[in-house]
C-alpha cells in the first residue's frame, strides 16, 4: 500500500484546511490531489501534464489568477524554486505550502523563506513540508527564474537544460547541420539553439518538439524565422505528422538525478517513426550511453561520425518500418 504524499501531512494532522480553489505547481502525478476540491495544476513538463490530464485534473502550463491556497512541489533548480515561491505568494489569498526532498534543496529554501516570514514545518519521508501565510517575497526571487539572454545571446531561464550556455554536445552536432535540406524535426529542442543553426538556405521547415513549455516559449523568442514551428509535446508519444527528411536531436538522458538511457532510446524510436523511408537521423549523446543497439534495431544503416572525450555523434538512415 502506498504511503500518503508528504504534502498531505499538515492536513491529516489538522494543522491546515483547504479553502477555496487550490493551485498545485509542478506535481509529478496526481496522487493525493483528489483530496482537494477545485484543483488547478500548473505543470509545464508535457509527459507529466498528459498523465495528470488523463487522471481528470485541470492542467495549465503556466497559471495565472488568484487561488485560496497554493501548493508548490520543488524542482532541482534553486532559482526556479525561488521564482515559483514568489509567484505562489502573488497568487495565493491564504497559505503557500512548499514540499520537497532534502535532495531538492528544501533546507536552504526553508531558511530563505524563514528570513522573510514565520513558517510552520513538518519533517517526513526524507524531506520537509513548510507553509506560511502568503506574503510578498523579494523582487530578486521573482527575477531569478525569469527568461534572460545567456552567454550565447539566446533567451533561457534556470531549470532549462544548459540554460547558461550552449552545451558541448550541441556544439559538436551543429557543424553537421549547415547544409540540411527539406523538412527537419528537432526532438528535444530546448531553447532552440540547434534549430537556429539548422536554418540554412536549403531547409524548407524546422519543427521544434519540446516537452518543457517554458523552454519552448524561449525558443519562440530566439527564432523569428517563419520556417520554424513549435510543438509542446512528449517526444515519446508524438502527434501524427507528415514525415520528415531529417531528424536532429541532443536528447535528455535523465529526468531524476540518475542516468536513464531509455529516454534517448525512445527518441531514436520516435525519430524512426517520423522519418521518410530515405530519411536521416543526426544524434549526439554522452559517450557512455548505449545507443548503438537501438540504432541497429530501428535503422538499416548507422555509423558514428565523430567522437570526443565526452560525446559521440551518430548518423542513421533508412528507418525500419
Amino acid at each position: 500500500m502506498s504511503r500518503a504524499p508528504r504534502f498531505l501531512a499538515p492536513f491529516e494532522q489538522g494543522l491546515l484546511t483547504a479553502t477555496g480553489p487550490v493551485l498545485v505547481i509542478r506535481p509529478a502525478d496526481g496522487f493525493g490531489l483528489d483530496e482537494f476540491k477545485h484543483v488547478t495544476i500548473e505543470q509545464g513538463f508535457a509527459p507529466a501534464a498528459n498523465r495528470l490530464e488523463q487522471q481528470g485534473f485541470t492542467v495549465v502550463p503556466r497559471a495565472e489568477g488568484r487561488f485560496g491556497m497554493v501548493l508548490l512541489q520543488l524542482t532541482r533548480s534553486k532559482p526556479e524554486n525561488l521564482c515559483n515561491i514568489a509567484r505562489a505568494c502573488a497568487m495565493s489569498e491564504g497559505v503557500v505550502l512548499v514540499d520537497g526532498a532534502k535532495t531538492d534543496g528544501i533546507e536552504s529554501l526553508l531558511k530563505a523563506v524563514k528570513k522573510v516570514t514565520p513558517i510552520e514545518v513538518i519533517s517526513k519521508q526524507h524531506g520537509k513540508v513548510f507553509w506560511f501565510a502568503a506574503t510578498k517575497m523579494p523582487a530578486a526571487w521573482l527575477s531569478a527564474g525569469q527568461m534572460a539572454k545567456n552567454k550565447a545571446g539566446f533567451f533561457s531561464a534556470p531549470g532549462m537544460f544548459s540554460h547558461e550556455k550552449v552545451d558541448a554536445g550541441s556544439a559538436l552536432l551543429a557543424p553537421h547541420l549547415l547544409a540540411l535540406r527539406g523538412r527537419v524535426a528537432d526532438l528535444g529542442a530546448g531553447w532552440g539553439w540547434l534549430s537556429q543553426q539548422a536554418l540554412g538556405p536549403e531547409l524548407s521547415e524546422v519543427v521544434l518538439y519540446e516537452a518543457e513549455h517554458m523552454s519552448l516559449e524561449a525558443a519562440k523568442l530566439n527564432i523569428a524565422d517563419k520556417r520554424a514551428s513549435f510543438i509542446w509535446a512528449d517526444v515519446l508519444h508524438l502527434p501524427k505528422t507528415p514525415p520528415f527528411d531529417v531528424v536532429i536531436s541532443n536528447p535528455p538522458f535523465h529526468q531524476s538525478r540518475l542516468a536513464e538511457p531509455e529516454i534517448g532510446i525512445g527518441f531514436i524510436r520516435a525519430a524512426a517513426k517520423i522519418l521518410k523511408p530515405k530519411g536521416r537521423l543526426l544524434l549526439v549523446a554522452n559517450r557512455q550511453l548505449p545507443y548503438e543497439r537501438p540504432l541497429e534495431a530501428h535503422f538499416r544503416k548507422w555509423k558514428m561520425i565523430e567522437q570526443t572525450d565526452g560525446f559521440k555523434l551518430f548518423e542513421a538512415s533508412l528507418p525500419k518500418a
